[in-house]
């Protein structure tokens, strides 16, 4: 068994915890959350967290993509410390600048982009 098995056992990497969804999706692959979908903060917000979420979990899969999943789990992480309770934008902006702390401007600048793409920042 590979990583990828674990992380995405669909040939649908963009599908989240497919595992988890099957009781209530009818599609295959059961998504519990697409990662890949095309939203734009702020005008694609329409007040519920899973569907809202979908434009941050876009930034960070583009970040993922972008940078490498072990670089880009770090930094995500690293971006969410001592942030309390934060607006997408806020978030953002902490993620960058862990970026630049951890790997410099270079992969600062792909992960902002990221987040320019999405609106968020």
């Amino acid at each position: 068994m590979t990583v990828a098995d674990v992380v995405s056992p669909t040939p649908d990497p963009a599908c989240v915890a497919d595992w988890d969804s099957v009781s209530y999706t009818s599609e295959t692959p059961h998504c519990l959350r697409r990662v890949d979908e095309n939203l734009h903060y702020p005008e694609d917000l329409d007040g519920r967290v899973h569907h809202d979420g979908q434009i941050w979990s876009r930034a960070l899969w583009d970040i993922r993509n972008a940078v490498g999943s072990t670089r880009a789990d770090t930094l995500i992480l690293e971006g969410q410390f001592d942030v309390g309770s934060p607006t997408m934008p806020q978030l953002a902006t902490s993620t960058v600048a862990a970026a630049r702390r951890l790997y410099g401007n270079s992969v600062a600048n792909q992960v902002r982009r990221a987040f320019e793409v999405r609106g968020i920042l």
